[in-house]
Order: structure tokens, then C-alpha cells, then sequence
């Protein structure tokens, strides 16, 4: 817990995982959400961030919310040792589910991470990313879906993130179309407990 900052607060569904990443929120009051069967690989930091969806995957070294002018543009100075009043507003970045952000990745502030993007190595991106949406590049740029737009709203309609997880596992995730057929079946909602993290304790949420 000691990347942990004491003022930083997370409510973590199970299943959720979390390697040697720091957190430091920027706004104490709105804790951290992380959705059950994410994870985040070692060496990322978590700034200006919100919520993380369901089933995400987010590879070593990814920075979540970076500050977008931590320092002023419009300023005599950008140093901060003379421009010492200077505070920086930023709204917070918010990541779907089910989506894959690959190793060294940075998400500016502020930005919307559809459910089921994908962003890749070393991107940084400071646009939203729409569901589904494949970008890269330095900054991020759209390449392309991932699937037709038919598919994409049957998989957002669907909310399958949301099922049983055990019935899910049934279903055949290797074909999209048979899967949106097989998931209308399944009508059972997932149950998961979650823990919350407060000055570094972490407390089992009823």
C-alpha cells in the first residue's frame, strides 16, 4: 500500500488487481473506481482518474490522467518557484470496459476511454477514444475498429461486462456475431463484492 497515497481512495470490485502502481489522485473526494477482472501492470501512476471499467487490461508503465498544464502557459513564468500561485484545473479521465492499453501508454486528463478501445504502445492520446476504436501514435490518432458498426452496438447493447461470470464463460468470445446470439440468452446479473482502500486500510465494502 505504500504507492498508495494516504489521501487517495479506492473502491475495487474482486478480481481486480493492482501491480507496483502509484496512486495519487488529484481529487481525494471521488475515490477510484476499478471494475472486477482489470488489472494494471507495474510502474503506472494514476492521476486524474475517475473510474476504470470492467475487464480492462493496462500494461507496464501507463499513465492514467496526466496533468494537462501543471505548470502556467499564460504566465510570465511557467516556474512555479515565482508563479507559485498558480493552480491548475483539470477534469478527470474516465476508461471503459473491456478496454487494452498497451506498455508506456499515456492518457492525458480529462479523456473519455470508450468500452472496448484499444490504445497502442507508447501512445499518448488527448482525444476521447470512441468504443471499439483502435488508436496510436504520438498523439494518438484513430487507425481503425475493431469491429463493423453493427457489431459494436450489439456488444454495447449487450453489456455483457455486466453478466454472470460463470455464464460468460460459456459463451463463445472467438466469434462475435455467434456471441451476440448466445449472450441475449443469458439474463443473470454478475455479483461482485468489493473492497475500499482509505488512508492505506482497506475495508470490505457491504
Amino acid at each position: 500500500m505504500r504507492s498508495i497515497e494516504p489521501h487517495s481512495q479506492l473502491l475495487m470490485e474482486e478480481y481486480a488487481r493492482i501491480k507496483d502502481t502509484s496512486i495519487d489522485l488529484a481529487q481525494p473526494q471521488c475515490p477510484l473506481s476499478i471494475g472486477a477482472f482489470s488489472y494494471i501492470r507495474s510502474g503506472g501512476k494514476a492521476l486524474h482518474l475517475k473510474e476504470i471499467g470492467r475487464f480492462c487490461s493496462i500494461g507496464r508503465n501507463v499513465t492514467l490522467g496526466e496533468a494537462r498544464a501543471n505548470h502556467p502557459l499564460g504566465w510570465v513564468s511557467t516556474s512555479l518557484a515565482v508563479s507559485c500561485e498558480y493552480q491548475a484545473e483539470h477534469c478527470l479521465t474516465s476508461i471503459g470496459h473491456d478496454v487494452w492499453i498497451a506498455h508506456d501508454a499515456v492518457v492525458m486528463a480529462g479523456v473519455t476511454v470508450g468500452t472496448g478501445a484499444v490504445i497502442g504502445r507508447n501512445a499518448i492520446v488527448t482525444k476521447d477514444v470512441e468504443p471499439y476504436q483502435i488508436v496510436a501514435g504520438n498523439p494518438a490518432r484513430p487507425i481503425r475498429y475493431r469491429f463493423n458498426e453493427e457489431q459494436r452496438l450489439g456488444l454495447l447493447k449487450s453489456e455483457w461486462w455486466n453478466l454472470d461470470y460463470e455464464a460468460l464463460k460459456t459463451l463463445p468470445f472467438n466469434d462475435v456475431d455467434v456471441f451476440l446470439a448466445a449472450v441475449q440468452k443469458i439474463t443473470k446479473q454478475a455479483q461482485y463484492r468489493k473492497i475500499a482502500v482509505r488512508n492505506r486500510k482497506v475495508y470490505l465494502v457491504k
